[in-house]
């Protein structure tokens, strides 16, 4: 009788803990009245090929069951996402279940034909629900409707000045047109591109100042480029004639003296670079790795150059100076017999006494006062849209960072800091980081005709009605540009 009992007992215990169990569950999935949450990363509500569609969904209660992602158009649907998901048990608590779902894919896929590329209004659709068991057992809904201005037409293009001859290691100037809805704007020569900014001294066009690289093949294509930050890309080759040019080339012999009194001083004051306690290894990291260190730090630089013209008329060279190295020379280095590095010169060693004054090439204002890797005791000068000017090897200076400075002021003294085996400066002209050739700069001539003449009178006009130009996000339109 006792077994019996025990036995009615069990069954009514386990019965009791299944009908807690299923009460407990209805209870919790009846309880659960709130929705997914949808969360679009990055919203937007304009469109285009390279729109990027980030999308983040979860549900902390009983889980997500459906997530479904579609674009409508003109009452047509099409599908980018739908995503089911099953829960193990129909009595889970949602330990197992699926509390988040993500999302990253361009909105308008590419290669993808069945989502036509019509330009106009898409809607966005985004329904999510979950395993709740309200609603009849469907579940709570969330659901996000956005509409989305959709493009695929790239931004328009329109040459107004004469392309002139550039050289290699050379500067122009290009003017031009284009449609408000560009972004971004500018050159490009290979990998290396100079931005565009609102013309100040004629409305309704823009311009970019580029440089061909000295080391790029004369081959190369000069574009002028646009893209509207949406995907849409405009691209225009322009008609540059580009004169080759022929550097002249040096051998260079390292002794260990030289490294003892000269690279191991700019080791010790350059963070970063350690004694290797080898006279080649050490010779190596500073012309070669610091090298292209402190070049990648030019072009930072130059990245917040002043949109406005701060200089004034051709550029000066350092007075009573005589050209110790020239623009782009090759240099090649010999130690112990053997070449163990190449390198080009990027600006004019000049020199006239030991401890002279260096007069600023032009307006502008100082960006750099410091010890510069290679380079020693420098200073920078910004001039504005990327031009900037650069004063190496001092011995001292007399103007700091954030300074104005007029041309002929003098910033500071020559000197051998730095990389450098005798008094001297070296003077450097950047465009946007590039290395350009000062000697053209110094030419008034050639600053009114390739430069300053284009800018203020484009070979060409256009008799339609003037557009604004975009600001490239570059901010106000700058003063004119001085005579």
């Amino acid at each position: 009788m006792s077994a019996v009992k025990n036995k009615t007992l069990f069954y009514a215990i386990a019965l009791a803990i299944v009908a807690f169990y299923v009460v407990m569950t209805a209870v919790y999935r009846w309880g659960d009245a709130t929705p997914p949450r949808i969360t679009l990363v990055e919203p937007f509500t304009q469109a285009g090929p390279a729109t990027p569609l980030i999308l983040h969904v979860e549900d902390a209660g009983t889980g997500l069951q459906e997530v479904t992602v579609r674009l409508v158009q003109n009452l047509e649907s099409y599908t980018l996402a739908q995503e089911q998901f099953s829960a193990r048990s129909p009595l889970s608590f949602g330990d197992d279940a699926h509390q988040t779902f993500d999302l990253d894919l361009n909105l308008i896929p590419f290669g993808d034909d069945t989502i036509p590329k019509r330009r106009g209004r898409i809607t966005l659709v985004i329904a999510a629900r979950d395993y709740s068991w309200r609603g009849f057992f469907e579940g709570n809904w969330s659901r996000i409707e956005q509409d989305v201005a959709v493009k695929f037409t790239p931004p328009r293009l329109e040459v107004l000045s004469p392309l002139l001859p550039v050289s290699q290691g050379g500067a122009g100037v290009v003017v031009y047109r284009v449609s408000d809805d560009a972004q971004r704007y500018g050159v490009r020569i290979g990998e290396t591109f100079f931005p565009g900014y609102p013309n100040p001294n004629q409305a309704f066009t823009a311009f970019s100042l580029f440089a061909f690289p000295h080391d790029v093949p004369a081959s190369t294509p000069v574009l002028l480029v646009a893209d509207d930050g949406l995907g849409n890309h405009a691209e225009q080759r322009l008609d540059v004639t580009v004169l080759p040019k022929q550097w002249r080339s040096r051998t260079i012999t390292i002794s260990d003296r030289f490294i003892e009194q000269t690279i191991r001083p700019i080791i010790a004051r350059t963070p970063g670079i350690e004694d290797l306690d080898d006279p080649l290894r050490n010779f190596l990291q500073v012309n070669n790795v610091l090298r292209k260190k402190t070049a990648d730090q030019l072009t930072s630089l130059a990245a917040g150059s002043q949109p406005e013209f701060l200089w004034n008329g051709a550029f000066i060279q350092l007075s009573n100076s005589q050209v110790e190295a020239a623009f782009a020379d090759h240099r090649e280095y010999r130690y112990g017999g053997n070449v163990v590095d190449t390198q080009y010169h990027l600006g004019f060693d000049l020199a006239v006494t030991k401890h002279y004054p260096v007069e600023a090439a032009n307006d502008g204002t100082v960006v750099l006062a410091e010890y510069f890797g290679i380079y020693g005791n420098t200073i920078v000068i910004d001039h504005g849209y990327g031009l900037q000017s650069l004063y190496a090897h001092l011995s001292s200076f007399a103007a700091e960072k954030g300074d104005p400075v007029r041309k002929g002021q003098i910033i500071g003294r020559s000197g051998m800091t730095g990389l450098a085996g005798g008094d001297h400066l070296h003077f450097s002209l950047l465009l946007h980081g590039v290395q350009i050739n000062p000697v053209e700069w110094w030419d008034h001539r050639w600053v009114l005709s390739r430069i300053t003449d284009p800018l203020r009178d484009p070979l060409r006009t256009n008799d339609a009605a003037p557009k604004r130009v975009p600001q490239n996000r570059m901010g106000p339109s700058p003063p004119s540009l001085p005579p």
